[in-house]
């Protein structure tokens, strides 16, 4: 599970014996307010452009696990999320937190994650004060090596700017430029089959037809959809007309839903996993196919946004590769349970179009297996809370 991976970094980072860029450790939970909200902020705007770790529950100094259930001050996710929306950080934007609870030791350890964002630099347009100890107005503060800001100074002028391009982007290549800039729909304009970016037109992703696209059998997913009729195409990012990114497309319902074909992934239940004995589809969030289908999408079309739920009844989303991999373990641990709930599963789907008995019965297993295992996602993550 997706907490497992965690802990193991966890325990990696405390048999370190020190503090670094992304990671802080602390004996208790803050008795000042003012000091949790200056380390989140520094942490937040941390260097290495990556998740930060706050780690509640190791001693100074030895790096003993002493744990925190029995700290005062022990706070949960909601009262940090709360505590941040009563500051006010310019434009309102805050940073993204999420505590996490790990035994480690015979001791519970709390792990305050705070989220990477290009957002940066997070900084207060109010004072906030407790006790003698002041965050301050435009103040901007930062984390390099093991040491923070200090809380009555602003950080270098080096490093301001370097928050302030990775807010703009000019810290990441162009292709990771524009898969970010994907998120901004209103940034984009349609010229037939080509997008290009208002702002950086140099930015372009192109639709062609797929030569192969006319051969090629309708996958599984298309007989989720009202009408099964599909189309292929090709899909392009374009950077002053380079290629750094292609796609294959696939047009369903009669035209109503257009996404990137998402990804294959199987089931081995055999002792030496060589032949697949089931096959599946899937997405992870933070991947550029995704991020596509989001741009690809018309919330505003209800015919296209009934076609993309029927689309994802079958085709399995998952928050990032660890998640899928750990869930593919899960599933393998519970096969039984898994056959159990495909062979009872309802379904003829008597529309579906198939030269042989055989293409049919593996169009009706993959809608099927997909509809069972989304269920067991569903109950995956709960488990992993």
């Amino acid at each position: 599970m997706r907490g497992i991976d965690l802990e193991d970094e966890i325990k990696a980072l405390i048999l370190t014996g020190r503090e670094d860029d992304y990671w802080d450790f602390k004996e208790k939970h803050h008795s000042n307010k003012a000091n949790l909200l200056h380390d989140i902020i520094c942490m937040s705007n941390n260097r290495v452009d990556r998740d930060a770790y706050i780690i509640f529950g190791i001693a100074d100094g030895t790096f003993d696990v002493v744990g925190v259930e029995n700290d005062e001050n022990r706070r949960n996710q909601q009262q940090m999320i709360d505590f941040l929306k009563s500051k006010r950080f310019v434009s309102g934007i805050r940073p993204r937190v999420e505590l996490r609870t790990l035994m480690l030791a015979s001791h519970e350890v709390d792990v305050l994650i705070i989220k990477n964002s290009t957002d940066t630099p997070y900084f207060l347009t109010e004072d906030f004060s407790e006790n003698g100890r002041k965050v301050r107005t435009n103040y901007i503060y930062t984390r390099v090596g093991d040491t923070n800001t200090d809380i009555d100074k602003s950080a270098d002028i080096n490093n301001i700017e370097y928050l302030w391009k990775k807010r703009f982007l000019l810290t990441r290549s162009p292709f990771e430029q524009i898969i970010k800039r994907l998120e901004n729909k209103d940034e984009w304009k349609n010229d037939e089959y080509v997008y290009y970016n208002v702002y950086n037109p140099e930015f372009t992703i192109t639709l062609e037809d797929d030569d192969e696209g006319p051969e090629l059998i309708p996958e599984f997913y298309a007989y989720a959809m009202s009408n099964s009729s599909t189309m292929y195409q090709m899909l392009s990012i374009k950077y002053f007309g380079t290629q750094l990114y292609g796609k294959q497309i696939v047009i369903l319902d009669s035209g109503r839903y257009t996404t990137p074909t998402p990804e294959w992934e199987f089931l081995y239940f055999g002792k030496y996993r060589t032949h697949a004995d089931y096959a599946l589809k899937y997405f992870t969030k933070d991947s550029p196919s995704f991020k596509l289908n989001k741009f690809l999408y018309n919330e505003e079309n209800h015919e296209e946004g009934y076609a993309r739920r029927r689309f994802f009844e079958v085709v399995l989303l998952f928050e990032d590769t660890l998640e899928k991999d750990a869930f593919l373990e899960y599933v393998h641990l519970h096969k039984n349970d898994f056959q159990s709930r495909l062979a009872v599963l309802d379904g003829e789907y008597s529309w579906i179009e198939s030269n042989t008995q055989r293409q049919h019965e593996q169009v009706v297993i993959r809608l099927k297996t997909g509809r069972v295992l989304i269920q067991m996602l569903k109950e995956f993550r709960q488990l992993s809370r």
